[in-house]
């Protein structure tokens, strides 16, 4: 019986390819009424293919791109490089019946007893729902997904909630300014590995939302003091040095008066060779570090072991992944060309 329901809602959402907009219209209380209510269904492989299929019914991917083609966004934004406005809701009863249908969609994805039902839906919920979800009354509801004991849901919620941030930020970045308060308090106060390494990869993914990155800046000092960087287990070493790449990358020019404490440390770390990906890491956060604030060429200078550790991880040995050489390249690149008669007196003197 589970399986033929399964199959059934996998079926019935495979029918939205090939129908038209008035179709997709005309089904929307039949996926309101009928298909919505399999989501409180004991089944848990019935309530994820019910979400999926509610999502994908609601709004079509066709029918999602003629709503943005007939507003003239696509041709706005090429034109003018601007960066999207949200599109109108859909008036009527049809957009009385998508809110209503995200209503209960947004429940599941918040109370939903199986992680991976919750994992799919926050998914599935794509840009085409931005225009309806960045509403507060929804945008409230999302930040209880941030809650989420599950990382990878907390991860998915925070990227959903930087699109949003675009659409609607007023209502969105105090509260996610609020996330990140929390997130250096995590790193500052809690002497849990686990609970510090979990902080530090969401603070990864804040940083790499483009709609977050302005409230970092106001953060900069109290982000780098608290960032794991010293005697600490290595994974979390190997994130705190991923996370700081990702900050360098947003503030820039910001994070040279750190330069002189962070590269000394990133190059002794580039040293240990019990963690290749540790060392990958450090590799990439020093050309991160270097490219974002135009500090090229000096720290083969100011450094003088910086190209003997960098050269030792090159020769082709069985000891040296591709990966970890291809970073050691990538890294020279970033950091410029220097006269080899310069590097010998330098190295030469020390």
């Amino acid at each position: 019986h589970i399986s033929k329901l399964v199959l059934s809602l996998s079926t019935l959402s495979t029918f939205v390819d090939t129908s038209s907009t008035s179709t997709c219209s005309t089904i929307l209380p039949f996926v309101g009424t009928v298909v919505a209510s399999y989501l409180d269904h004991p089944s848990v492989e019935v309530r994820q293919e019910a979400a999926l299929t509610c999502c994908r019914m609601l709004l079509p991917s066709n029918t999602a791109n003629k709503l943005y083609t007939k507003n003239g966004i696509n041709k706005r934004i090429r034109k003018n490089n601007l960066k999207p406005t949200p599109v109108p809701r859909s008036p009527g009863p049809s957009g009385q019946v998508v809110e209503q249908v995200l209503y209960k969609l947004l429940r599941v994805a918040v109370s939903d007893p199986s992680p991976e039902v919750r994992h799919c839906m926050i998914l599935a919920l794509d840009s085409r729902y931005d225009r309806y979800l960045c509403q507060a009354h929804h945008v409230s509801t999302l930040f209880l997904l941030v809650q989420d004991e599950v990382f990878a849901i907390r991860a998915n919620a925070l990227k959903l909630l930087g699109r949003l941030a675009v659409m609607n930020p007023a209502y969105v970045l105090p509260s996610l300014r609020q996330v990140l308060m929390r997130i250096i308090l995590e790193l500052q106060c809690n002497g849990d590995t686990g609970v510090r390494e979990l902080a530090t990869r969401t603070l990864i993914v804040f940083l790499r939302a483009s709609a977050l990155q302005r409230l970092v800046r106001p953060f900069l000092r109290s982000l780098v003091a608290v960032l794991p960087l010293k005697n600490v287990a290595p994974r979390l070493a190997a994130a705190a040095l991923e996370a700081l790449g990702e900050l360098a990358l947003v503030v820039r020019g910001g994070m040279k008066p750190w330069l002189s404490e962070l590269i000394p440390h990133i190059i002794q770390t580039m040293k240990d060779q019990s963690s290749v990906s540790k060392q990958q890491t450090s590799l990439r956060t020093l050309g991160q570090l270097v490219g974002a604030t135009g500090y090229v060429i000096t720290p083969y200078l100011a450094y003088p072991n910086l190209m003997p550790i960098a050269v030792a991880v090159l020769p082709g040995t069985k000891n040296a992944p591709w990966n970890l050489r291809c970073e050691v390249l990538r890294t020279f690149g970033i950091l410029g060309a220097l006269d080899p008669q310069k590097l010998t007196a330098v190295t030469d003197s020390n």
